[in-house]
């Protein structure tokens, strides 16, 4: 299934739950639409987020809203049945926003263009923590729920961890002399894979971010720009060159291609049950891949090479006292507001 949603989308996201799907676009609209296994896209809903480019889309509240980042530096909390803001950060970041991500039920986290992060709490409608590590934009972020770590990659080529219990700067990885495009943690939270701007995947050990201990080299000669984990072995790679792939991760290897847009891949995201993947490109384009049937007999199939073994026994969270990275500062800030936890943040106002 697909849509020509008449300019370029950047963030997509699917409902927990129903077949809906949302995507921001360049013009900073909202879309949401409808889809089934037998019939086309139906938009939904078509509302005017923000003023300019909206960068990101999460749904949240169990679906009940959907949160958008933008370029003019805010977040916007939309109600799914209605289409009415619900609430609006106007200047969240003195920059533009340029990822977001669900931390847990009550808390999001965003990354702008200058390199900042802000945790935010969805009950109190504010700020909890910042972190200040980045040198430039922030390209992606990750969450290991089980050690309250969020993981951010960037386009000053490197990759910092921060521990939102402590509020507090973990490690901050040396740099790779490339853009770090995009991150997932796999292995059963043993491995953090970062997707580049040459197209190489790095391969870093829990625990120790100084360096990585591993790199898939063959995947693509384009950019890795998204990366979106299917389970703790496989992920799917969207690339410079339009071409969405899925990848094995240790034994390395291209497992198949799963499909393509005319030009590069702004963003990937699984349905609520797995059946379809969505893409966005620069071609305007919403895509929905039946994964069903092209994942079908998938198992065994792979091209590429095989990277090194790794051993993955490695101790967990280490790296307590980062030391300064080539090329960054280590400036970091955090903040604490109290918590209410009655009140939703993104409730009505």
């Amino acid at each position: 299934m697909e849509m020509d949603l008449g300019a370029n989308a950047f963030g997509i996201d699917f409902h927990p739950s129903k077949n809906l799907v949302a995507t921001g676009l360049i013009d900073g609209h909202l879309h949401l639409y409808r889809y089934d296994t037998e019939s086309s896209l139906v938009r939904e809903r078509k509302v005017r987020a923000h003023k300019e480019s909206c960068r990101a889309v999460r749904f949240i509240d169990d679906g009940q809203r959907i949160v958008t980042a933008s370029a003019d530096c805010s977040i916007l909390a939309t109600d799914v049945e209605t289409g009415a803001s619900v609430a609006h950060l106007e200047n969240a970041h003195e920059d533009a926003v340029n990822t977001l991500i669900t931390v847990t039920e009550t808390t999001i986290a965003s990354g702008d263009d200058k390199g900042c992060v802000k945790i935010w709490d969805t009950r109190q409608r504010s700020c909890s923590h910042e972190f200040n590590v980045h040198e430039d934009y922030i390209s992606d972020m990750t969450f290991a729920s089980d050690s309250m770590k969020l993981v951010a990659t960037s386009g000053d080529g490197t990759l910092s961890v921060c521990n939102l219990r402590t509020g507090k700067l973990q490690s901050h990885s040396e740099f790779s002399e490339d853009e770090l495009l995009s991150v997932v943690i796999m292995k059963n939270g043993r491995k953090v894979i970062c997707g580049t701007q040459n197209g190489i995947l790095m391969l870093y050990s829990w625990g120790f971010f100084k360096d990585c201990s591993d790199r898939f080299v063959d995947l693509s000669p384009n950019s890795v720009d998204v990366l979106l984990k299917l389970d703790e072995d496989r992920v799917f790679t969207g690339c410079d060159n339009g071409i969405i792939s899925l990848v094995g991760i240790l034994p390395n290897r291209i497992i198949q291609p799963i499909g393509s847009h005319e030009f590069p891949i702004e963003d990937l995201a699984l349905s609520h049950d797995n059946k379809f993947l969505g893409s966005t490109a620069h071609d305007s384009m919403l895509k929905l891949w039946d994964l069903e049937e092209i994942i079908k007999g998938s198992n065994g199939k792979a091209s590429g090479a095989a990277g090194d073994s790794d051993s993955d026994n490695e101790e967990m969270d280490l790296d307590n006292d980062p030391k300064p990275s080539r090329g960054t500062k280590r400036k970091t800030k955090s903040k604490s507001t109290p918590v209410d936890t009655k009140t939703s943040f993104f409730a009505d106002m």
